[in-house]
């Protein structure tokens, strides 16, 4: 059973003209019912050839929010924080700094709390209602997820230096609370619990991203879920190998800090060729696959973290699903080709 809120901080609260028709695009329309039909009369008016067509814009009211912002009541903060798994049990001295400069916003049916395309200064954690995700593709909107009581929305961005790679929008009304980004730095860099639980969590969004793509489109949700709970965790240390010439193995590795060199072997009197693989993208070798050797020297130029499927796991998978044998075909179509059997792409824009 859900444990209930504390009361929610005394205000005035401020109404809104609501816009019954939806806007053609993601950002809300500001502009009141009545005020569209008067511009529509004027525009028939004016085609008529009536009167002479007007070129003041419109007037916009100063005093029509969108949603009611006032700053929040640091008990409700601290309790909807608690409730997201990132700041559980953290000390009270630290969720007090986190909600410094909070606010609670109080968002209509319909409403978006933010609009894809935005810059990420902040993060949300959702109080009472449900928040829906959602993006624009093709001129058309495609919902993502819905983001319910006790959690949180726009973490992702704020490390990624993102901007908004999804729209938040209210179904029915809601309350969220948002937190600026600088607070939430600040903690993280005295607190390493939380500091590791950030890695954790940008490591499983770009997971989740790259098994959600076109390149794993073959292959079912268990087997995908099994795909991610097999990565792990690997610390490369500055000019450290993974792979030399000559090796033949399956490897699939998502960059999550620093980067790796490809370094391709120099013909005579030539400069060797590299690529780079940076942060958010993934290295794909299938030459135990294909029973090819690498002719690619990979190394870690400067310390680098990477969320790995190894040799070993991968080919264990293999024996389940069948279906991962065919990635050497795929993964042209999916990625850029740097040697016969190795390959290396963008992850994805992750979810919020």
């Amino acid at each position: 059973m859900d444990q209930p809120l504390p009361p929610l901080a005394s205000r005035e609260v401020r109404t809104r003209v609501a816009v019954p028709v939806a806007p053609p695009v993601l950002k809300p329309s500001l502009i009141p019912l009545d005020v569209m039909q008067e511009v529509e009369r004027e525009e028939r008016v004016q085609t008529s050839g009536e009167q002479e067509p007007s070129t003041s814009p419109l007037a916009m009211p100063d005093d029509l929010p969108i949603f009611t912002d006032v700053e929040a009541d640091p008990e409700v903060a601290m309790f909807a924080l608690s409730q997201v798994r990132m700041f559980k049990d953290l000390p009270v001295s630290s969720m007090e700094r986190l909600v410094e400069g909070a606010r609670q916003l109080e968002i209509p049916d319909g409403e978006f709390v933010f609009v894809e395309g935005d810059e990420a200064k902040s993060f949300y954690v959702v109080v009472e209602g449900t928040i829906e995700l959602l993006r624009q593709k093709d001129g058309r909107e495609v919902a993502l997820r819905h983001a319910n009581r006790g959690e949180s929305l726009g973490l992702f961005g704020l490390f990624s230096a993102q901007l908004r790679a999804a729209s938040g929008r209210a179904i029915g009304d809601c309350v969220v609370i948002e937190v600026p980004g600088t607070r939430l730095q600040e903690l993280l860099d005295r607190d390493d619990v939380l500091h590791a639980r950030v890695l954790e969590m940008h490591r499983e969004r770009l997971l989740e991203s790259f098994m959600a793509g076109k390149l794993f489109g073959d292959i079912d949700s268990i087997a995908r879920a099994r795909l991610i709970g097999r990565f792990g965790n690997r610390a490369v240390e500055a000019n450290e190998q993974l792979m030399m010439p000559g090796e033949v193995s399956n490897l699939i590795a998502v960059v999550t800090h620093g980067s790796l060199v490809l370094e391709e072997r120099a013909r005579p009197g030539e400069q060797p060729r590299t690529f780079e693989v940076t942060p958010g993208q993934f290295l794909a070798i299938t030459s135990a696959m294909a029973g090819a050797p690498s002719r690619l020297r990979i190394f870690a130029p400067e310390f680098a973290t990477l969320s790995v499927l190894s040799h070993k796991d991968l080919n264990e998978l293999l024996t389940d699903y069948p279906a991962l044998r065919t990635l050497p075909q795929r993964l042209p179509a999916y990625a850029n080709q740097l040697d016969r059997r190795v390959f290396c792409g963008t992850v994805g824009v992750p979810g919020l």
